[in-house]
């Protein structure tokens, strides 16, 4: 393969890579459609609500025109982001992306205490 050649797209891998899909839209967006317009559906016990389904479908259609893994990357960013945004960035004055919730054992000067405290030890 010479470098003038240029890369070489398989479209098979593209078509094998790409996200299950119900009427063009993710499985993903499928669900959060349907949660939320039965839940709409259970506060105001109307059966029009049902029909919320259809525009906001064709919405999640138009998002994933461009990109099909939309959706994947706005679940991957609340599940590592989003959940930081809230708990670890007061404490670190920046977020994360791990998508552990920090808990911290010691308070902030009883850790330096406890640190402290083990060196006088070493110490004698």
């Amino acid at each position: 393969m010479d470098r003038e050649d240029g890369i070489d797209v398989d479209p098979l891998a593209v078509a094998l890579t790409r996200p299950s899909t119900i009427l063009g839209v993710p499985y993903e967006a499928c669900v959060i459609n349907l949660l939320v317009s039965v839940e709409a559906l259970s506060l105001t016990e109307n059966l029009l609500w049902l029909l919320m389904c259809i525009p906001v479908h064709a919405i999640c259609y138009l998002i994933t025109l461009n990109d099909p893994r939309s959706f994947e990357l706005l679940i991957l960013w609340a599940r590592t982001k989003l959940g930081t945004l809230i708990g670890s960035r007061g404490y670190w004055s920046a977020s994360s992306y791990s998508p552990l919730t920090f808990r911290e054992r010691f308070g902030p000067f009883k850790r330096w205490r406890v640190l402290r405290h083990l060196q006088r030890e070493k110490r004698t």
